[in-house]
């Protein structure tokens, strides 16, 4: 079985989303929010949806074709407790997990 996660890389600008299989980037989205708009936002509600907008856009792309991931693996800088705290506890019910719940995983990285 395939080792499938997703990557979600934060930068001021941007966030970059990346669904990973065996180690190989399969999907790319680049998310026009970033810690400027979030925190703008007072780190909120608003910000959250903004953040997860980008999020299930790519997850949907994903569903297409496969199974969605339930392991993200977070690359921030900062706010990482916030921006854990908002992806597991995002309701993902359009799309089918076998009910297993979206965990993340901070990793200090680059990202791929």
């Amino acid at each position: 079985m395939p080792q499938t996660h997703l990557t979600i890389s934060m930068t001021d600008m941007a966030t970059m989303i990346y669904y990973v299989v065996d180690g190989k980037v399969v999907v790319a989205h680049n998310h026009d929010i970033g810690f400027k708009q979030l925190e703008a936002n007072g780190l909120g509600v608003v910000a959250g949806s903004k953040l997860l907008d980008g999020v299930i856009y790519t997850l949907e792309f994903i569903s297409l074709h496969d199974r969605i991931p339930t392991e993200f693996r977070l690359v921030s800088g900062r706010h990482t407790t916030w921006l854990k705290k908002i992806l597991e506890e995002a309701s993902y019910t359009q799309f089918f997990t076998e009910d297993k719940p979206v965990r993340v995983t901070l990793d200090n990285t680059k990202g791929p």
